[in-house]
């Protein structure tokens, strides 16, 4: 079974690190920068939490079915990142890469830090 709690708490970490870049990027260089930012940590963070909704395998379930769920949820949370990245690229035409895929890579980053922990 999933500890809702850790979950929880992992993706709220993703949406901290996220308004930290994205407020660093304000401060360091302009609103575009920061707006890329928020963009590429939410598209991280979002899909964390797709990832997570589909993942709840009923308590005491078998292997097979956890696996199953977990497989299913992969393959949504990638689904859903190739959406939202096409979404952005085609349609927030001001986008600056760099921001956008750091923000991703951190939240990313605290995804598989935080399961090593959790």
């Amino acid at each position: 079974m999933v500890d809702t709690s850790a979950v929880r708490r992992i993706i709220i970490v993703q949406v901290a690190v996220t308004l930290v870049i994205a407020l660093a990027m304000l401060v360091i260089q302009d609103f575009t920068s920061a707006v890329s930012a928020f963009v590429g940590g939410a598209i991280g963070f979002l899909t964390s939490l797709i990832y997570a909704k589909k993942m709840l395998a009923p308590p005491g379930s078998e292997a097979k079915k956890i696996i199953r769920a977990h497989y299913s949820a992969e393959a949504y949370k990638l689904i859903f990142t190739i959406l939202l990245f096409s979404l952005v690229f085609t349609q927030y035409k001001e986008v600056q890469a760099l921001p956008l895929f750091t923000a991703y890579a951190a939240t990313l980053a605290v995804y598989w830090v935080a399961l090593i922990f959790v």
